[in-house]
């Protein structure tokens, strides 16, 4: 939680974000390590700028998901747990359009034209409305069990703050009665680096990076050797920060 002799204003929210940043960059923080690996995976495999296209609309949606995966990874070092989870969610939906647009190019035209009018935007409404779950079935046919995890993880992401759930309150609330009955409400608006909130924010960002990016790359094409080994590596490291949190909170 921030505070500032009880300065609770806009811009005391931006310093104490800010400090969070700059302390983390000064740090060997693996979390920080891993975003960074993460990015340099999609810009090799995903966005390089040597890519041969295959479509310009597929691959905007593919450097789109890209910078909102940095801006879900900015506001998850700030220590701000709730913020990520909209901006997460957003990063995975649009690499799952990239995906199932992939294996279907004429989706390509109904998208782009999905403002032309409001018939086009109930096409649009259509053609997209399952495209989670069909980019699940993609992924599960690389490998069964990577289209089930996609999918939790898209699910926990409306209970953890891309929608206004209970959980995206309760667990960063705390209601303190005191001896005259009034009630106190706390609730945290960022965590402190060394705070166990802090680093489970930064692992969610890490996960859903590691998932939004595979997605990504299956709607490039078929996985080279390097990006599996990529991908393997990657999927080390982060349950590698899972032991870290399990050990440092046990």
């Amino acid at each position: 939680m921030y505070g500032s002799n009880g300065d609770d204003s806009f811009r005391a929210y931006l310093t104490a974000g800010t400090e969070n940043i700059n302390e983390v960059l000064a740090s060997d923080s693996p979390f920080l390590s891993m975003m960074d690996d993460l990015d340099d995976f999609l810009r090799q495999h995903v966005c390089s700028s040597t890519y041969v296209q295959d479509n310009p609309i597929i691959h905007s949606m593919r450097i789109n998901a890209r910078f909102l995966l940095m801006t879900g990874f900015r506001v998850g070092l700030t220590g701000h747990s709730t913020g990520i989870f909209p901006i997460l969610r957003i990063a995975l939906e649009t690499a799952c359009y990239a995906l199932v647009m992939s294996k279907k190019e004429s989706l390509c035209e109904i998208w782009i034209n999905r403002n032309r009018s409001p018939e086009d935007t109930k096409t649009c409404k259509n053609a997209f409305s399952a495209a989670i779950k069909s980019a699940q079935r993609i992924v599960s046919e690389h490998q069964p069990e990577l289209g089930d995890w996609m999918y939790a993880l898209y699910e926990s992401t409306i209970d953890f703050g891309a929608h206004p759930n209970a959980k995206t309150v309760t667990l960063h609330t705390r209601f303190l009665e005191n001896e005259e009955g009034y009630i106190r409400i706390e609730n945290v608006g960022l965590y402190g680096v060394q705070n166990h909130g802090y680093l489970c924010t930064l692992l969610a960002c890490v996960e859903m990076g590691l998932v939004t990016a595979f997605v990504l790359a299956l709607s490039a094409g078929e996985l080279s050797d390097e990006a599996n080994q990529a991908l393997q590596g990657l999927n080390m490291q982060k349950e590698a920060l899972e032991d870290l949190i399990s050990k440092k909170f046990p």
